[in-house]
């Protein structure tokens, strides 16, 4: 993805704030790749962190408070909470945090990496439902370059208040690899088609729509072999973890394949091989 898909945030002045959760926590300006901008405090970072895992939603002040404060917290948490959201204000911009002292929410002076992503997974995919295949390729690749950048928030490891924005990103990552593959398979660019089924297999060993992406590509590249070793490698995971056969179309596709039908391939999204 380009600094170009930065765009800034409704009715925010000057270059756009993005808080980046796919690697350490950071804000940059003017986009990914822009310079870092000083936050303030670990906990005012914690703070603005939090806030963005929960991107638009109301995050109450004693979910705020759990996240600062491990053990007994001070004496006035709440107000403590209204100071940070303050000086984030301060120095983020005042539409920076909405809310007041009962909860706060990330505001319009913001954008996060993981929802920009995932805007990019909604567009690839709608594009493949129309069948614009190209569209839904560049789409995928710009939201994998955010999600592939790295793990979310690998600064706070054990932060349980990040384990949602985690959840997210593996789901998101998996969706983008899934419409880059059917993206580069529909535009004839077969080898990206197979790089990017062999990443999602790669980090799901159950995930059947990307093998049978990955089977349909290697046909194409005049690869019947890996495809049905391939296949092999899932029905063997499938039955020793969970004791389950490969799913219908599953087995449909490696029917085909292994009986060379060429009628049945193309109409499972196999038509003939690339020269």
């Amino acid at each position: 993805m380009h600094d170009s898909h930065w765009i800034s945030a409704p009715g925010a002045a000057g270059p756009p704030r993005w808080v980046c959760l796919v690697g350490g926590f950071v804000v940059r300006a003017g986009g990914r790749a822009g310079p870092a901008l000083a936050v303030g405090s670990r906990k005012a970072r914690t703070v603005l962190a939090v806030l963005s895992v929960n991107g638009g939603r109301l995050v109450h002040v004693d979910r705020l408070i759990d996240a600062l404060w491990t053990g007994a917290p001070p004496r006035h948490p709440a107000a403590n909470v209204a100071t940070l959201v303050s000086r984030l204000r301060a120095g983020l911009g005042p539409t920076a945090v909405e809310g007041d002292r009962t909860g706060y929410r990330l505001g319009a002076g913001l954008l996060v990496d993981l929802d920009h992503a995932a805007g990019l997974v909604c567009e690839a995919e709608a594009a493949m439902d129309r069948g614009a295949a190209q569209v839904a390729l560049v789409n995928a690749a710009g939201a994998r370059e955010v999600l592939e950048a790295g793990l979310v928030l690998t600064d706070q490891p054990d932060a349980g208040w990040g384990d949602p924005a985690r959840v997210r990103h593996a789901e998101l990552t998996r969706r983008a690899r899934h419409a880059a593959a059917a993206g580069a398979l529909g535009a004839g660019l077969t080898r990206v088609a197979v790089a990017a089924a062999e990443a999602a297999v790669r980090d799901d060993p159950f995930d059947e729509p990307a093998y049978r992406s990955l089977m349909r590509a290697l046909v194409r590249t005049g690869e019947p072999a890996r495809a049905l070793m391939a296949y092999e490698r899932l029905r063997g995971t499938l039955t020793r973890e969970l004791g389950v056969d490969p799913a219908p179309a599953t087995r449909a596709l490696h029917l085909a394949i292994l009986r060379e039908d060429a009628a049945q391939l193309a109409v499972l999204g196999c038509p003939a091989a690339v020269p």
